[in-house]
């Protein structure tokens, strides 16, 4: 029986971890609610969401607070070049917005696993409502940024 339930564990464990990877890694539009922008031989991979949408030892091993009423930006850039791609380390900046024009830079600090990279901030909702994200990507050797601006509804209980 013990090992039954062992086994069990393991296959949670596992199954927690695809979702971190689905939740936080927006590689190649696969993350759950990933938005894309393509410029030229780059692309952005960006998506946000609730702290509380992720799973505890994801939190934890990320350092982030689960909340309904911290918000989460995750941002990548993959470089497409000779029919192959790969995510590739960029000047990442981002800042949110709410409606009453409220703004506010979201730290953002680069993550890798497996040769991949990201780059994640979190930041504190004031209210439920429509937030607008400015997230400025600059890749190595270019001088001027991409620019993608999108929207996020968020409701706090």
């Amino acid at each position: 029986m013990r090992i039954a339930h062992k086994h069990k564990i393991a296959v949670l464990l596992v199954a927690l971890l695809l979702l971190v990877v689905l939740l936080l890694m927006p590689r190649h539009g696969h993350g759950i609610g990933t938005q894309e922008q393509q410029f030229g031989d780059y692309v952005v991979h960006y998506n946000a969401l609730t702290t509380g949408q992720l799973p505890a030892a994801s939190a934890k091993a990320y350092g982030l607070q689960r909340s309904d009423s911290r918000g989460l930006l995750n941002v990548a850039v993959e470089a497409q070049r000779d029919g192959a791609s790969r995510m590739i380390s960029a000047q990442v900046q981002a800042q949110v917005s709410d409606l009453t024009g409220h703004t506010q830079p979201i730290a953002l600090r680069e993550t890798s696993e497996n040769g991949d990279v990201d780059y994640i901030g979190d930041f504190p909702l004031s209210g439920s409502g429509a937030y607008v994200f400015t997230v400025k990507v600059t890749p190595p050797g270019r001088t001027q940024p991409f620019v993608v601006r999108f929207n996020r509804d968020y409701v706090i209980d």
